[in-house]
C-alpha cells in the first residue's frame, strides 16, 4: 500500500509545481492596482458603441442598441469590482485577436447586459498602457475604444 500513496504524493507535488509555474503575480489571483484608465468623460461619444446586438447563451437576442461604456470605465477607474469572478482578472488573449503582449498586460472587466441575469458576453479588455477594447460576443471580436 505504500506504492499507491507515493504515486499520489508525487502527482500532487507535480500539480503544485505546474500551478506555481502558471500562477504568477500576473495571474489575477492577487491584489493588483486597477489598470490605467484615463479620466472618463461621460459625454465622450467615442465611448458609445452604436448598433450592438448581444446574444444570450442560447443565441437569442438579449439586447439590441447602443452600448455606453462610460459607466463601466468609471467603475474600473474607481477600483470598483463586478461580482463576477473574472472581473479584473488577467485576460490571456488566447484568441490572438489583440496585439501580442506579455502575460498580465491585459485585464478583463464585465459589461452587464440588461435582460441577462448572469455576466453575459460583453467585456472590456484594458491594457497596461491604457488601451481599451470592447467585445460584445465574448472574445469572438473586438473593437478598439481607446
Amino acid at each position: 500500500m505504500k506504492k499507491p500513496s507515493l504515486i499520489i504524493l508525487l502527482l500532487v507535488l507535480a500539480l503544485a509545481v505546474l500551478s506555481l509555474q502558471f500562477l504568477g503575480p500576473d495571474s489575477g489571483f492577487g491584489p493588483d492596482a486597477p489598470p490605467p484608465v484615463e479620466d472618463v468623460d461621460p459625454n465622450d461619444a467615442a465611448l458609445v458603441v452604436p448598433d450592438v446586438t448581444v446574444r444570450d447563451l442560447d443565441g437569442r437576442v438579449a439586447w439590441r442598441g447602443d452600448v455606453d461604456l462610460a459607466p463601466e470605465l468609471e467603475r474600473v477607474a474607481a477600483g470598483e469590482r463586478d461580482p463576477h469572478r473574472n472581473d479584473g482578472g488577467v485576460f490571456q488573449n488566447r484568441e490572438g485577436l489583440l496585439p501580442d503582449r506579455p502575460r498580465g498586460h491585459y485585464r478583463e472587466y464585465v459589461v452587464r447586459t440588461p435582460g441577462i441575469s448572469h455576466a453575459g458576453p460583453q467585456r472590456l479588455v484594458i491594457g497596461a498602457d491604457g488601451e481599451v477594447y470592447y467585445t460584445h460576443d465574448h472574445y469572438q471580436s473586438f473593437r478598439r475604444i481607446r
